[in-house]
């Protein structure tokens, strides 16, 4: 039988008496309410159902983690549907959760950098099999066709083929970065050589050990004796003369030169940022480059070098305006000295945030990366705003079939601090093993999640109250509630239903034990909500009426074999403010 916590707004005249509280059968369940003060607008009522005597508790004994088997891998299948008896899931979860269960499935999210390496149809759909959330195009490189058919072939792969891998637009800023080294994919710099960084434009390609800056008042602003910084400091370089427009460098640190690579400079062991702190945010290009992503319906747009909440504000505005039909995110990207001043701003006002740790590296000692990092995904948490780690997480993979221990232990740290996702750049985009780094990512993700839950099951959730309305701080305490109960009756899974998907995110930021189910009815919501913590995404034509939409749930998810009779679930739903507890009949 089922057991429930019904809210709702009551419109009668005559309402029932404002607060029945229940007995409730479940120990530490903390259900909490909103204080009476808030009480000056429709009454709300709490009701409980009769519970059942003796109730059945089923606890999974679904524990091990794991990659899908290649039989598995071999049979992943999505059946088209269309009428509103259906249900839509990713194929790689719905294989994951008939081999191994509930408490195995992969609560971090996974992004990939689509580039030369990882951009034909079929290395796209190994890299979803492998686990890809979430694809990331890269405004830096490419044209806008080549983008557009990356797109293009993610959309297909989705239709096709069952998944819901999102699409995210990076814009590439108006920081100062290097030009596209004469169409070379890299080149290597040595100790001791000379490099010429020059602001000039070249009819017959460029000479030798020549990089173009995107800045033209480079020459102006260094000066002989500078550091020069390549990619957060990749490689280094000292200047040691200008010419006019050209800029002499020594190599002091060797390394890989990628196209449009950031540059930073330095003086008397201080960042010289004066001119890069009057450049716009967003150029004019990048201007361009977010118009073509609203045409193309991307589902996040990630802001590169943000240094003010207004600069956020502004772009939802105009994403508002262009994109009147289409849900598109606007991720910050927190990689400079003014976004760290800034931060809670910027978070509050953004929908999600990136740990660019690269650029960041770049502004800020490096010593001071790893505290910025889990301040970052802490400050996200509490804002209730998803957050990506990104950024040489396994950077020797671009040349090498396995990462260093150094590097797992840092993918395992971006775990345990519960970041939303984890994402590669190089890695995925050029590096000689894309679908090996994807695979490292996720076993690394399964392996600690699973050692988080064993060691730390009940962690207490210090989250602030972040409601703005009293409709919405009944949703918090419901969620905050329902992933309390979870942890301690151990349920299977939480089943949310959702229109908006806000509900299913404040779940997320709980991180509960166990996976949470969220069901919404368009395809946009359940992309987007694939880049949240330990969120299952299932798009389903649902009623206001709960009863109806868990009996339809149940009946879809066992005739495809991802639950079975006695299975235990919390379900909520945002449509109808309550919490029921109950047994898969």
């Amino acid at each position: 039988m089922a057991q429930s916590l019904n809210l709702f707004t009551s419109t009668s005249h005559s309402p029932k008496p404002l607060i029945s509280k229940p007995s409730l059968p479940f120990p530490h369940s903390n259900f909490r309410l909103p204080m009476a003060k808030n009480l000056n607008k429709s009454p709300v009522c709490v009701e409980a159902s009769a519970p059942d005597a003796n109730p059945s508790i089923f606890t999974s004994g679904n524990g091990a983690g794991g990659i899908l088997s290649v039989a598995l891998q071999d049979h992943l299948r999505f059946q088209v549907v269309s009428d509103s008896s259906s249900i839509e899931v990713d194929a790689v979860t719905e294989a994951e959760l008939k081999e191994n269960g509930f408490r195995s499935t992969r609560r971090t999210k996974l992004i990939c950098t689509i580039g030369p390496s990882s951009c034909k149809p079929e290395q796209l759909e190994a890299l979803a099999v492998g686990g890809m959330n979430v694809a990331r195009i890269n405004m830096c490189h490419g044209t806008r066709e080549w983008h557009r058919e990356v797109i293009q072939r993610v959309r297909r792969l989705n239709e096709e083929k069952g998944y819901a891998v999102a699409i995210m637009m990076d814009t590439e800023g108006s920081e100062i970065h290097m030009g596209d080294l004469g169409g070379s994919s890299s080149a290597k710099a040595e100790d001791g050589e000379i490099w010429t960084f020059s602001v000039r434009a070249f009819d017959s390609g460029l000479p030798e050990h020549t990089i173009n800056v995107s800045y033209e008042g480079f020459a102006e602003d260094v000066k002989v004796g500078d550091e020069l910084l390549v990619d957060g400091g990749m490689v280094r370089f000292e200047v040691i003369e200008k010419i006019g427009p050209d800029v002499k460098c020594l190599c002091t640190d060797p390394g890989l030169l990628l196209p449009r690579a950031n540059l930073t400079f330095w003086r008397d062991g201080s960042l010289v940022r004066e001119r890069n702190a009057m450049l716009p945010t967003i150029s004019s290009k990048d201007w361009l480059d977010i118009d073509f992503g609203i045409a193309e319906g991307v589902d996040f747009i990630a802001i590169s070098f943000v240094k003010s909440a207004e600069v956020i504000k502004h772009l939802k505005s105009y994403i508002k305006a262009r994109a009147r039909d289409k849900d598109v995110s606007v991720i910050a990207k927190i990689e400079s000295i003014d976004s760290l001043k800034n931060l809670e701003e910027i978070i509050k006002a953004s929908d999600g945030a990136m740990v660019a740790r690269g650029d960041l590296g770049a502004q800020i000692p490096l010593e001071q990366v790893p505290s910025e990092q889990q301040k970052i995904v802490q400050v996200c948490r509490q804002l209730n705003k998803p957050v990506i780690v990104a950024s040489q997480l396994l950077e020797s993979m671009i040349e090498y079939p396995t990462p260093t221990r150094a590097e797992v232990a840092d993918v395992s740290e971006a775990v345990r601090q519960r970041a939303d996702a984890l994402m590669l750049s190089g890695e995925s985009a050029m590096g000689l093993y894309p679908e090996k780094a994807l695979a490292v990512l996720r076993s690394v993700s399964v392996r600690i999640e699973k050692w988080w839950r064993e060691q730390k099951r009940h962690e207490a959730m210090e989250l602030p109250g972040i409601a703005s309305s009293f409709g919405d701080c009944i949703s918090e305490e419901i969620c905050n509630s329902a992933a309390k109960m979870a942890n301690n009756l151990e349920v299977d899974a939480i089943f949310v239903y959702t229109k908006s998907g806000h509900m299913a995110s404040l779940l997320s930021r709980c991180r509960p034990d166990c996976p949470i189910f969220a069901f919404t009815t368009t395809t946009t919501v359940r992309r987007r909500l694939n880049l949240q913590w330990g969120l299952i995404p299932f798009r389903l034509s649902f009623s206001d009426d709960m009863e109806t939409n868990l009996n339809k749930t149940f009946s879809l998810l066992k005739a495809r074999g991802m639950i079975k009779s006695g299975d235990l679930v919390i379900a909520v739903s945002d449509m109808l403010q309550s919490i029921q507890v109950m047994n898969v009949p």
